[in-house]
């Protein structure tokens, strides 16, 4: 018996941006809801003293930034 995946509509592209504007982290998060990806947003700023926010992209748009 085989499992199926969930769902995912999306990948996403998170980037950890430090405060001199460089991006450090780079994440790829599939999800199948914002939310999913937001939640990892906050997890990476937490995870990464480093970085000042962090961007939500996909398709080469930015969606929105996390700052702390």
């Amino acid at each position: 018996m085989s499992e199926t995946a969930p769902s995912v509509d999306e990948t996403y592209t998170l980037l950890g941006v430090r405060a001199d504007g460089v991006a450090s982290i780079v994440d790829l998060v599939p999800a199948s809801s914002l939310d999913q990806v937001r939640s990892r947003a906050r997890a990476l700023l937490n995870e990464h003293e480093s970085c000042r926010t962090i961007e939500i992209w996909i398709e080469g748009s930015l969606l929105e930034q996390h700052g702390r």
